[in-house]
């Protein structure tokens, strides 16, 4: 087993993201610390990700409407959505 530095820090969040990160992390038999610690993990790997990407594309150039379609479909086979075409929900969707 590896050593982990912890620290402690001190957020703020609205009431109601909090109130799912709970019940989230209690459907999953973590703490709110390691739930918390998760995503921000999960989220740091995306970002690093889209800035790998973006250097690459700096480089490259963007990618030919041929390339650009095998993404799209790629990531509608593995996600079921097509990158950018995501909606809000309706304000009123309950």
């Amino acid at each position: 087993m590896s050593s982990m530095s912890l620290e402690r820090v001190t957020i703020t969040i609205p009431s109601e993201t909090l109130s799912a990160v709970k019940g989230a992390a209690e459907r999953e038999g973590l703490s709110l610390s390691a739930w918390l610690s998760r995503a921000a993990e999960h989220a740091a790997k995306i970002e690093a990700g889209l800035a790998a990407a973006e250097e690459v594309l700096a480089e490259v150039g963007p990618p030919t409407p041929e390339e650009q379609q095998w993404v799209d479909d790629f990531m509608e086979k593995v996600t079921g959505t097509v990158p950018g075409t995501e909606t809000e929900p309706a304000a009123d969707a309950a």
